[in-house]
């Protein structure tokens, strides 16, 4: 899909920052950590900019960088930092486990789906793709991968998750294992 055939919004590559630099808080993370006003502050002034905005693509991929980077190194108190804390959080239907709520809320619920994954799969590790912004929305191309903790079994999932924002932090997410209910759930279409 071109981003010429999208009706509105912005399409970009993203990865993950070095091995070296995913293996700790960079500066800025470490003071957003202390001073949590600050980032929303931050992110608010982004969210503001124009689609095209060089600075907002800049921000965009850094924090998606930087979000898969925390939960991959399971810091899940940074993870949360650019989530709302009123966040509803719905994992993918069809990967849900027979124990998991279909709707996880505020952060303590949004910690628990990563701690249960983490728990799930001992080397899991996100990889972002691809961040399409919408605007007040983003839909995060991401692929999951690791071995199950007890049988050893690996997966390789490439999820889609739209997430609403507001003030700069996460609201509401939605993930999907098919991209087309992703782009339908977000008002688009390939």
């Amino acid at each position: 899909m071109s981003q010429e055939s999208l009706v509105r919004g912005v399409r970009y590559p993203v990865s993950l920052p070095s091995e070296r630099a995913s293996q700790r808080r960079s500066l800025d993370e470490r003071l957003f950590a202390h001073f949590p006003g600050l980032y929303r502050l931050f992110a608010d002034a982004w969210m503001r900019l124009p689609l095209r905005s060089r600075l907002r693509r800049l921000f965009l991929r850094r924090f998606v960088r930087r979000a898969c980077a925390a939960a991959n190194r399971r810091d899940f108190d940074l993870l949360v930092l650019g989530v709302d804390p009123a966040v509803e959080h719905r994992p993918p239907e069809n990967l849900l486990a027979p124990d998991w709520d279909a709707v996880a809320h505020g952060h303590d619920g949004y910690q628990r789906v990563w701690r249960k994954m983490m728990d799930a799969f001992d080397d899991f590790r996100a990889e972002p793709a691809e961040i399409l912004d919408l605007g007040d929305k983003l839909l995060i191309t991401a692929h999951y991968k690791g071995h199950g903790s007890g049988s050893g079994v690996p997966i390789d999932e490439t999820l889609f998750q739209l997430c609403r924002l507001r003030g700069g932090l996460v609201v509401w997410q939605k993930d999907f294992s098919d991209r087309s209910e992703a782009l339908e759930a977000a008002g688009l279409s390939e």
